[in-house]
């Protein structure tokens, strides 16, 4: 219903009188706040619902769709949540009074719900604003745990642990000139994930999970058998950045779309010492992944106290890895195996993120929750090693699924 339409036609006091029963109609049938969006139908007065029934002038409840001062600012979710106080307002929280999109008495689909009064169409400008555009600016630290490979080594009878979880930044920044329409760009990270592993043994008796598939290649890793001291090291760094165009309702539903640049590069380093025969080897792979996403997104929030609110994080998305795999086996100084390969490989992710939102005021509000990170088709470092070693070693790129597991925490300013 056009809202302006409301206020002009309330000057009459006989439709004042409709308009103030059709409210209380719908805090009766709706179970929930009285709103300037109620049907014109079925107008009764407020005695016929008895004592207890507050009945709230249609005139006192703000949406986006209302023109008059104030117009609603940043982040006023209450505006369009709230319309009965006292006892009845806890139970009444959680329903919202949505906006219709687009001014459906002019006919005019591109006015996001801001309509003024459409008597001299097409002459006059039936659209109106909604409410101040705004930015704002999101920033989290997301505290999350590279998972995969457990009980990973290449070293006989020793496992790598696993990777602790990393502190990494989340910074959003968006703008929304018509409270309806917008863009926002996003950067996480670097997440600098690492595990470490160093084994000693004076008596000689380190040995390796690798075997040779001939006799050069069994030379080759002679030193990763009956050693003194071995080491393995396995590092994974994570960043991303995104654009995305963004279409809001309320300031509690968020749908984007846009594009997403991943990056991330591993290394996988494995020494051995062999005292007895004073050689030495290593053993190295690197693989480097630039990831080309389409995404699409949504966040949501839903009102269950005042200012308290359940809030979804969700992310999809399709994309292709272009990657990079660096693999070189040496003894003592000599460079034996070295292989470099690039391919291509079409994959998919999605990001799952569940947890709290609190409003501390108009402009300002602070966020928890636990997140799920999944990646497909990814060229990781392990994946590129074969127990079995001969010179095709690393002369194919491997590509593995991933997960990041965690939590974020973060506040929302709004101006």
């Amino acid at each position: 219903m056009n809202i302006r339409l409301i206020h002009s036609v309330m000057r009459r006091s006989r439709v004042r009188v409709m308009t103030i029963a059709a409210a209380a109609a719908v805090v009766a049938f709706g179970g929930g706040d009285a709103s300037a969006q109620g049907s014109p139908s079925g107008m009764l007065t407020s005695a016929q619902w008895g004592p207890e029934t507050q009945v709230v002038q249609a005139s006192a409840v703000q949406t986006a769709a209302d023109l008059g001062s104030p117009r609603m600012a940043p982040g006023s979710i209450s505006h369009a949540v709230q319309s009965i106080v006292g006892d009845a307002a806890d139970a009444n929280y959680g329903q919202i009074q949505q906006v219709g999109f687009g001014c459906r008495s002019c006919n005019q689909p591109s006015c996001y719900g801001g309509c003024n009064s459409c008597g001299n169409f097409p002459l006059a400008n039936p659209c109106g604003t909604p409410c101040d555009p705004y930015w704002y600016v999101n920033a989290e630290a997301v505290y999350v745990q590279r998972t995969g490979n457990d009980g990973y080594s290449l070293i006989r009878n020793q496992e790598l642990d696993d990777f602790e979880l990393q502190l990494a930044p989340r910074i959003t920044i968006g703008s929304l000139p018509n409270c309806v329409n917008g863009y926002e760009f996003t950067f996480t990270g670097p997440i600098e994930s690492d595990r470490y592993l160093v084994a000693a043994d004076a008596a000689n008796n380190l040995n390796t999970v690798l075997y040779g598939s001939d006799t050069d290649a069994t030379d080759a890793i002679d030193p990763f058998t009956d050693a003194s001291l071995q080491t393995l090291s396995y590092n994974s760094d994570y960043w991303s950045a995104e654009l995305n165009r963004t279409m809001v309702g309320w300031d509690v539903a968020k749908v984007l779309f846009g594009g997403k640049f991943i990056r991330i590069e591993e290394d996988l380093i494995y020494t051995s010492e062999k005292q007895t025969a004073g050689s030495y080897a290593d053993l190295t792979s690197r693989p480097e992944n630039s990831i080309a996403a389409l995404q699409a997104g949504l966040d949501l929030m839903y009102p269950v106290r005042p200012h308290l609110y359940t809030d979804f994080r969700g992310r999809v998305g399709a994309y292709i890895n272009f990657a990079e795999s660096n693999v070189r086996l040496s003894n003592t100084g000599n460079s034996l195996i070295h292989n470099v390969r690039d391919d291509e490989e079409f994959g998919g992710f999605f990001e799952l993120g569940l947890g709290m939102r609190y409003q501390l005021g108009e402009i300002l509000t602070i966020r928890a929750m636990g997140e799920m990170w999944y990646l497909s088709d990814v060229a990781t470092a392990t994946g590129q090693v074969d127990y079995s070693v001969s010179r095709y070693l690393g002369t194919k790129v491997e590509f593995d699924d991933i997960f990041y597991l965690g939590v974020s925490v973060g506040a929302e300013l709004k101006f």
